[in-house]
């Protein structure tokens, strides 16, 4: 604060100085903001990211809204650390997979996210020295260029790149996502995650793995990394990373049901686990969200089952 009260004097003196002091701290944002503040207040924000939502997994608007403008701030006060921007690209995630209103402004958080998803990309391009995308490193030689502190950020960035590029992707269709390249980047982006640090998300980017194996049609010249048979090990490996995440055991269930028809049971009993699911309270707009889809796939499920039944007691 610079200026200190004189020794002896009046105490008025004194205490016209000290309200001098507190008044240029207060008005001088640089004195009174300390590296990490903004953040430390982008992630109070983030918190509250569920506030007034509607009991069925949606969001509201104001309060993603005010924890995007936090991550910003963060962002622009500290814009070499990785760390607030990847926080932003999962809160503009967030912003379009639970608050947005339409499938318009859910396309245009996606492309702001897509945009800072490249960014971070770039930064991280920047501190390894390579000129150009990292897209056609190997993942274990970009793995031994970066020490144990700072996998974690940049496994940060490759899977968060990666899950708003694969939303970005799902507006093509799928065809259309594999040809433009697109699902070549979110498979990259899922592989080196999940080489830099499996456990990040609690086993977040071989949730997505397991996703991109099972669901993504295999295009000639295309997607030629696409094999069923590493879909159900990825969701297994992640499971078995954080048994009592939710996402892991529903990922695991839309797997088998996709690959492994022999294991439907198995599917049936993970999708009721996620279907009877209380809430993390961390995590309640996600969470919500999860156990309406686990609800509906179950009902659907049980469904069919029952219309085979029925067929076979016509056929009978």
């Amino acid at each position: 604060m610079g200026r200190t009260a004189p020794r002896g004097g009046s105490k008025l003196a004194g205490l016209r100085l000290l309200a001098l002091a507190l008044v240029a701290l207060l008005a001088g944002p640089a004195l009174a903001e300390r590296p990490g503040d903004a953040l430390a207040r982008a992630e109070a924000a983030w918190a509250r990211r569920g506030e007034g939502q509607s009991g069925d997994g949606r969001a509201r608007r104001v309060p993603i809204a005010r924890a995007i403008r936090a991550y910003e701030a963060a962002v622009a006060e500290a814009p070499d650390a990785l760390e607030a921007r990847w926080k932003l690209v999962r809160a503009l995630y967030f912003a379009a997979d639970f608050a947005a209103a339409s499938r318009a402004e859910a396309s245009h958080e996606l492309g702001r996210a897509t945009r800072e998803a490249d960014a971070a990309l770039d930064l991280l391009a920047a501190r390894l020295g390579v000129d150009g995308s990292l897209d056609s490193f190997e993942p274990e030689r970009l793995a031994s260029r970066l020490d144990t502190a700072a996998r974690s950020d940049a496994a940060a960035v490759f899977f968060w790149s990666a899950v708003v590029w694969g939303a970005w992707g799902q507006q093509l269709g799928a065809v259309d996502a594999v040809r433009s390249g697109v699902v070549g980047r979110l498979y990259h982006g899922a592989l080196l995650a999940a080489t830099l640090d499996a456990d990040f998300d609690e086993g977040g980017a071989l949730r997505l793995l397991a996703r991109i194996h099972a669901q993504v049609p295999r295009v000639p010249f295309f997607s030629g990394f696409i094999d069923r048979s590493r879909a159900v090990p990825s969701a297994e490996r992640a499971l078995a990373i954080a048994p009592e995440n939710p996402s892991n055991r529903y990922q695991l269930a839309l797997t088998l049901l996709d690959v492994a028809p022999e294991r439907h049971q198995d599917a049936l009993r993970l999708l009721e686990d996620t279907a009877g699911l209380e809430p993390r309270p961390e995590q309640l707009v996600e969470d919500l969200a999860m156990r309406r889809a686990a609800r509906e796939r179950l009902a659907e499920e049980r469904g069919g089952e029952q219309r085979l039944a029925q067929e076979s007691v016509t056929d009978g």
